[in-house]
């Protein structure tokens, strides 16, 4: 059961507490937007307007600094937002182009809402969220959550839809919904709550807490759940597939520059975001935390589903087929066209990559 909401309700608390994770994860629901840059590229190169939070976004950042956006013919001018909803009212109304950090529940549903969306390209197909507990407590498996109370944001497909594979329902769960993640933790510290699943955001503070312990990571749970995905309008993909494919060239070399050069890459988002550096390797050490620019296109999938079951999307829903509101053919081009020129620089990443797509997308 839910807490003080109704199951409806959540169609609107999906927006309003979409997954939030932390520095280059998924946003957080804040407020405002705060203003815009324009990076690498040249007057006569494509301009493609990125829609990012304060977050940031390490896959532009490396591709501004190591000059593969400048070098793929595009330009990516960056508008930073507080929120998720602030970053989607400015795409829907024409303000920006391009989403990305927005966990995949948010954009699943606008799209069941009958927006015209688009999901094309991955950031994080798995984030860094933890399921905490008070020390000392077992662990057995997700099904240990059954009548228990916990802390969340109530749209965790990656963990609850589990529960509905195995025949049970979010009714044998008390769910507290928080939408701050800082509150989470502290929900299970008060005893208000049996466990709480945690943001990105979260990783430092808890490895901080001796009297809470990691149960397990969403992705221990669900591998490959599809967390942040590359979104935006059809109409403006229909009118600028080479400016979007140029900028998906250039993104793919910056996840293979970061796979090569993580610890160059947290001083960067240090730089980027003001973080500590020990608070950014608390998450970005941790295996659970993987971007990838894969669609993933059956995680996606598997999250609609789940989602569906769960009650979180609007009646409309049932009119919408999924699958038109997934291509995975920019990514494919881009990916195509990377593994011809850099595959030499770089066989094993570009190896990866194509077995990831035949495995996920094709």
């Amino acid at each position: 059961m839910i807490d003080n909401i109704s199951r409806r309700s959540f169609i609107g608390l999906a927006s309003v507490a979409a997954a939030s994770l932390a520095l280059g994860g998924c946003s957080s629901n804040a407020s405002s937007s705060d203003g815009t840059s324009t990076v690498a590229g040249s007057k006569d190169a494509p301009t493609v307007r990125l829609g990012t939070t304060n977050d940031g976004h390490i896959f532009n950042a490396i591709a501004d600094a190591q000059g593969y956006l400048a070098e793929e013919g595009v330009n990516v001018e960056v508008n930073v937002f507080s929120s998720s909803d602030d970053a989607f009212q400015a795409l829907f109304s024409g303000k920006v182009d391009v989403l990305s950090n927005n966990g995949t529940n948010l954009p699943l549903t606008h799209i069941a809402s009958g927006q015209d969306l688009t999901i094309y390209a991955g950031y994080m197909i798995t984030g860094c969220m933890p399921i905490i507990a008070k020390a000392g407590t077992k662990w057995n498996g997700v099904e240990d959550l059954l009548g228990k109370t916990v802390a969340c944001s109530g749209n965790e497909f990656a963990v609850f839809g589990p529960l509905y594979d195995a025949g049970h329902s979010m009714d044998e769960v008390t769910t507290i919904v928080l939408s701050n993640h800082a509150d989470r933790v502290e929900a299970v510290r008060s005893g208000k709550a049996d466990y709480a699943i945690c943001g990105t955001s979260q990783n430092y503070n808890i490895s901080q807490m001796p009297e809470v312990d990691v149960m397990c990571y969403c992705s221990d749970i669900t591998p490959d759940y599809s967390c942040c995905r590359v979104a935006s309008q059809q109409k403006f993909l229909d009118a600028n597939a080479e400016g979007v494919t140029a900028m998906l060239r250039a993104w793919l070399r910056a996840q293979c520059w970061y796979e090569q050069n993580k610890d160059a890459t947290a001083e960067l988002v240090v730089k980027q975001t003001g973080s500590s550096l020990d608070y950014v390797h608390a998450y970005m050490d941790n295996e659970h935390y993987r971007l990838n620019l894969d669609p993933y296109r059956t995680s996606v999938e598997r999250a609609w589903s789940w989602m569906g079951e769960m009650g979180l999307f609007p009646d409309t829903a049932k009119d919408v087929d999924i699958d038109e509101h997934i291509d995975t053919q920019l990514y494919k081009a881009a990916l195509d066209a990377c593994t011809e020129k850099y595959a030499s620089e770089s066989p094993e990443f570009y190896r990866k990559m194509n077995n990831i797509y035949a495995d996920y997308d094709a």
